[in-house]
């Protein structure tokens, strides 16, 4: 009998990784088509709207510190679970359009307004924030166990600021503002979704767990690459 329950649970735990590959594959592919649209929509439109709305939706996406960013906010508010699973990638957005409009009105986060050397380091600034991120939430997929609801809200609002202010301080010369800031919040939106796919599958098998805890040690990785990639370029531009 219990060799029958091992089989069992080997077959659900395969049926549960093919399930998630398939998640993946159809995010993916979803993606694609959702990129060729707005290729489309940027090479075609003759409105400034969907200029706007279509440069707002690929920001978030194109951006690899921000795409892992985003889905390990979606990954983490479903291993939490209960109302986190809205809650937190809400609260995420939401800073997001905050820092978006902070961005848009150049106003400087850390009001270095002494030159353009300063101007830059303070970008670069920003950069690091987001690659910090990037590692916290990635250690935050591994240490699932010690997150709660409230640090989780602690820590996507106070990045998600720094998220938005990226997106809002490189809008396009003539887009319009409210179409962008739409296009971007959808396109965080869906890598929330993807996120959630991923990580409600997961939290269905140990072994699921396993492999996605190895994801959130990449998502470490990649998190310090981004936080010395912009240490670097600080270093090129002080000294």
């Amino acid at each position: 009998m219990q060799k029958v329950y091992k089989g069992l649970q080997l077959l659900i735990d395969s049926v549960n990784i093919c399930v998630l590959e398939l998640v993946i594959l159809m995010s993916g592919f979803l993606l694609s088509i959702v990129l060729l649209v707005v290729s489309s929509l940027s090479a075609y439109a003759h409105t400034v709207h969907n200029f706007s709305f279509a440069n707002g939706l690929v920001h978030p996406v194109f951006g690899p510190d921000h795409f892992l960013a985003m889905l390990s906010v979606g990954i983490v508010s479903a291993l939490i679970g209960g109302a986190a699973i809205w809650r937190v990638p809400s609260v995420f957005v939401l800073s997001m359009i905050i820092g978006g409009g902070l961005g848009m009105l150049d106003l400087d986060m850390f009001a270095m307004d002494a030159g353009l050397i300063e101007y830059y380091i303070s970008d670069l600034i920003v950069e690091i924030a987001i690659g910090l991120s990037v590692f916290l939430f990635g250690l935050s997929i591994f240490w699932i166990h010690v997150i709660g609801e409230r640090l989780a809200w602690t820590l996507v609002f106070s990045f998600g600021l720094f998220h938005g202010y990226a997106h809002g301080m490189e809008i396009p010369p003539g887009a319009l503002p409210l179409y962008y800031v739409a296009g971007f919040v959808v396109g965080t939106t869906g890598i929330h979704l993807s996120g959630l796919s991923i990580g409600w599958l997961s939290g269905k098998s140990n072994r699921l767990l396993s492999l996605l805890r190895v994801c959130g040690v990449f998502s470490v990785v990649a998190g310090v690459y981004f936080v010395f990639s912009a240490l670097r370029q600080i270093s090129a531009h002080v000294y």
